[in-house]
């Protein structure tokens, strides 16, 4: 008999590949749009705790595009997009780009909710979020209770209710707030640092429920988040925008573990089936992230801890004069080391023991130590002008393309062909006009401005463009102008160089106007919508 018992307990056991199936319960709570790097450097001692008690992936990547809606329809399907044929935020049952592989009796492609629906089909499941569009993917027939409503607070006792009164198999839990937030005033403010931090008191109150439904220490908790963002946007390829956090804590889970394997957001569905042991289906192409559960192999393994990346008390760019720099962390038992080449810093490196004072162009590079554990590396690039003392906008960016900064149009980085790029200022319908204040008289031989030329996009070369010179920054004179359809050669896609000549010239001032064509042309997709205008570059020989 104890014969036929440890057979069978070691057949479940190479059919669960080799880790404990533990969890009665599972809740996933969704952050919408926290990076990585801003999950770092927010405070967040809910989610502290969760990781000691837990493992973490830093280095989880979002499906393409980065945008909430196709990052979502994956988390919660365990496909990409090219499965569940969820691309944009515009996604809806009439307005999809092409079929799901896949379809249910009503149309909906298949969801953790549809598998633990179809396998334990009296399971009680739960879903309550704070973005309407969620509630347009999921099949409403497969989950036990499913609400919307406005504010991010009020998603949070709905959630905590449920749990007390229905001890669920399964639950997921959406806030939107960082997101809205990252939109409003950019991501990598204090603000955007703030909402990550008041989801983290949420999520408080989240784990307390649990606690008092006496359901916690039989609970596995995600936190996901679906994407990053630079500037109030996101959508692009950058790693701020495509890497974001992934934490895991509960039963048979590893603990103070830093994930290190590659992980993707369709391999969340499939590792909350492994959970709860259900079956996978063969529309998903996810796979349990088996890093982060406890193994008969981890006694001689060593794993990683979670130390948050330095910050720098100084936003990178351009600056007209020396600076002064403070570095810190988190996590306050790591000591920080870095560099001033842009070399990797390592613990042989110079030791942070106060402030910095930068007057050169840099790459200040920076890792936390604490014993075997390294936090990732951060890096900052400063540049410092020489010969302009002043740049002034007169009509500023858009939020959305806002660059770095006036002066970054003097930092010697030419943008590339993505328009997303941090180098790249975009102006809808608006025109270009830059003051530069040289400080003193400047003989200039030649003026460039490098713009980006991408019809597909909406984005046009300038119509014309016009000099002025100044002596006393307020009284100009305009002299040349400079026609760029009147050149042949100009590449037809990709970043330009608009360059004008001159002989004699000597001014303290100089104004740049680039001149937006207004909307798009005839003929053009776009035709008589705004059109958009980027440059990201002035150089003067």
């Amino acid at each position: 008999m104890l014969k036929k018992i440890f057979l069978s307990l070691l057949l479940a056991l190479i059919l669960s590949g080799g880790y404990s199936q533990n969890a009665k319960h599972v809740v996933l709570i969704g952050l919408d749009g926290v990076s990585s790097e801003g999950f770092q450097y927010a405070r967040t001692p809910v989610m502290d705790e969760l990781i000691r008690n837990g493992s973490l992936s830093l280095i989880t990547r979002s499906v393409i595009p980065s945008v909430s809606a196709p990052n979502w329809a994956t988390i919660l399907s365990g496909a990409g997009p090219e499965q569940h044929g969820v691309t944009s935020n515009e996604w809806s049952f009439s307005n999809e780009p092409f079929e799901p592989t896949v379809k249910d009796s009503e149309g909906y492609f298949t969801s953790i909710f549809t598998i633990i629906r179809k396998q334990a089909p009296k399971a009680i499941t739960g879903m309550f979020y704070d973005w309407d569009w969620l509630g347009t993917f999921i099949n409403p027939g497969c989950v036990t209770e499913s609400k919307y409503v406005q504010g991010y607070r009020n998603v949070t006792p709905l959630a905590a209710n449920f749990f007390k009164a229905n001890k669920p198999l399964f639950t997921f839990v959406y806030y939107s707030h960082p997101d809205e937030v990252g939109h409003q005033t950019g991501h990598g403010t204090q603000a955007y640092y703030q909402s990550i931090t008041d989801v983290d008191s949420e999520i408080g109150i989240l784990v307390a429920a649990l606690k008092e439904s006496g359901m916690y220490q039989s609970t596995c908790i995600l936190v996901v988040s679906d994407h990053g963002g630079i500037n109030k946007g996101h959508g692009g390829e950058s790693r701020v925008e495509m890497e974001v956090p992934w934490l895991i804590n509960g039963p048979g889970i590893g603990k103070n573990r830093l994930l290190q394997n590659p992980n993707d957001q369709f391999n969340t569905a499939p590792t909350i089936a492994r959970l709860l042991g259900l079956k996978q289906p063969m529309e998903w192409i996810g796979r349990p992230d088996t890093e982060a559960f406890l193994l008969s192999s981890d006694k001689n393994r060593k794993f990683k801890k979670y130390i948050a990346k330095p910050s720098c008390s100084l936003k990178e760019g351009v600056y007209p004069s020396a600076q002064t720099i403070e570095l810190g962390t988190l996590s306050t038992e790591a000591t920080i080391y870095y560099t001033l080449d842009g070399s990797t810093p390592e613990i042989h490196s110079t030791k942070y023991t106060g402030s910095i004072k930068i007057d050169k162009n840099c790459i200040v590079s920076a890792i936390a130590l604490s014993g075997n554990n390294s936090s990732q590396v951060a890096i900052w690039r400063f540049t410092f002008l020489k010969g302009v003392s002043e740049v002034t906008l007169t009509n500023p960016p858009s939020p959305t393309y806002p660059g770095t900064g006036a002066l970054s149009l003097f930092d010697g980085l030419i943008g590339s062909s993505n328009f997303k790029g941090k180098q790249w200022m975009g102006w809808e319908g608006n025109d270009f006009e830059a003051i530069v204040d040289f400080g003193q008289n400047k003989e200039i031989h030649g003026v460039g401005l490098d713009v980006l030329q991408q019809p597909a996009s909406w984005i046009f070369l300038p119509s014309m463009i016009e000099f002025y010179t100044s002596s006393d920054g307020m009284n100009f004179t305009q002299v040349a102008s400079y026609n760029p359809s009147e050149i042949d050669d100009i590449r037809k896609n990709g970043p330009v160089l608009l360059a004008r000549m001159f002989e004699g010239l000597n001014t303290r001032y100089l104004r740049i106007k680039a001149f937006n064509i207004g909307t798009c042309p005839a003929g053009h997709p776009g035709e008589g919508g705004k059109a958009w205008l980027f440059i990201s570059e002035i150089e003067v020989e």
